[in-house]
């Protein structure tokens, strides 16, 4: 199975990229500037810093065990009935986040698109294209990833346009906010470019492993960072700071002042864009968690598990839809990430260390 459904270094890049790039970019300048003000976008650097350790964690956990998801390993290292927890609260770390990407997908969508379209009718849109893209194998994800991924230039374009009316002086003086502030807003950046943590599930599959694939996700998160502390400095240079403390998704608002001959509303172009890669995340955070249901219950396809795990996040999403709820329970999982993204591998890589656990060890 594996050697019909492996993926290239290239592919790999793409899949991290399109799983981090997710619903959390439109709210993210907001987000930052709440922490650390006009330097936010520097906050954003730090992060990229932060995340590219914590995947050289990943990177050395998957490294020994190269043919193996962690929902395969974890009972090599603490036992099949910890591991089976372990499995359980990933799959479930999966759907939640899958339920809170649908959910911020119909609140963003109703607000500036399908205004009296049906909640139903627009999480369906989601939940069938993410799911189709979920079922099929790896490689077919990766392929498609890389194929869209070329939707990333126009919406930099886009972006980069409106620097034509950029003041510099709403930044300056660049780190007046201090030291302290700027690393403390760090959390909100981690939580915001969350996806790297894929690799757990996908080192497997990649042809070639070691220091390509260890690149290939680096790269990714260096062009995931780049993206998003582009983004963030646009608009910080775009609004005056009394205009952030009001906007809550200022990316969309910039753009929605743009027009070209052509094409009128550029903030719509935006948020089509935008679509694409909220469905890629969703479609991962599917995976995952049909990967590790098909994992626990032994079936030989992730179909089933992944349209079951598809059914359970579209229903939960059903249930709360006011915006101030949808922020509450991200902040659950915001503090949940920290514990799934890196504590559990840290934990499991150190404990693999100090007892020799690795592939091919007895």
């Amino acid at each position: 199975m594996k050697t019909n459904n492996t993926i290239n270094s290239t592919q790999l890049f793409f899949i991290i990229f399109q799983t981090q790039v997710g619903v959390g970019v439109l709210s993210l300048p907001t987000s930052l500037y709440a922490g650390a003000k006009t330097d936010g976008w520097i906050t954003l650097l730090i992060t990229g810093v932060i995340i590219q350790g914590i995947i050289f964690i990943l990177y050395l956990l998957s490294n020994r065990f190269p043919s193996s998801t962690l929902y395969e390993y974890a009972p090599k290292i603490v036992g099949k009935y910890i591991a089976f927890i372990l499995s359980l609260l990933y799959i479930a770390f999966a759907i939640a986040t899958a339920v809170i990407v649908l959910e911020l997908f119909e609140t963003t969508i109703k607000t500036w698109i399908l205004f009296r379209t049906p909640m139903l009718a627009i999480l369906l849109l989601l939940t069938i294209t993410g799911t189709y893209l979920a079922v099929g194998k790896l490689k077919v994800m990766g392929r498609f990833y890389q194929f869209v991924s070329i939707l990333i230039v126009p919406l930099v374009i886009m972006a980069a346009y409106t620097l034509k009316d950029a003041d510099l002086r709403y930044i300056l003086p660049i780190g007046q906010n201090g030291v302290g502030t700027i690393l403390k807003a760090t959390q909100k950046g981690i939580v915001s470019m969350l996806g790297f943590e894929i690799l757990l599930f996908v080192y497997p599959y990649v042809q070639d492993k070691g220091k390509a694939a260890l690149k290939s996700a680096t790269l990714a998160n260096i062009a995931v960072t780049s993206l998003y502390a582009f983004l963030t400095f646009t608009t910080y240079v775009f609004f005056s700071p009394k205009q952030l403390e009001m906007i809550p998704e200022p990316i969309v608002y910039m753009l929605k002042g743009v027009s070209f001959i052509i094409v009128d509303r550029v903030d719509l172009l935006f948020l089509s864009i935008w679509i694409v890669s909220v469905m890629t995340s969703y479609a991962s955070y599917l995976y995952i968690a049909g990967k590790g249901l098909q994992h626990l219950t032994k079936r030989k396809k992730t179909t089933g598990p992944i349209i079951l795990v598809a059914v359970i996040a579209l229903v939960l999403s059903l249930f709360t839809h006011d915006r101030y709820t949808i922020e509450v329970i991200a902040g659950y999982h915001a503090k949940a990430s920290y514990f799934f993204a890196l504590g559990i591998p840290i934990v499991l890589w150190l404990i693999s260390i100090i007892f020799k656990k690795k592939e091919g060890a007895l």
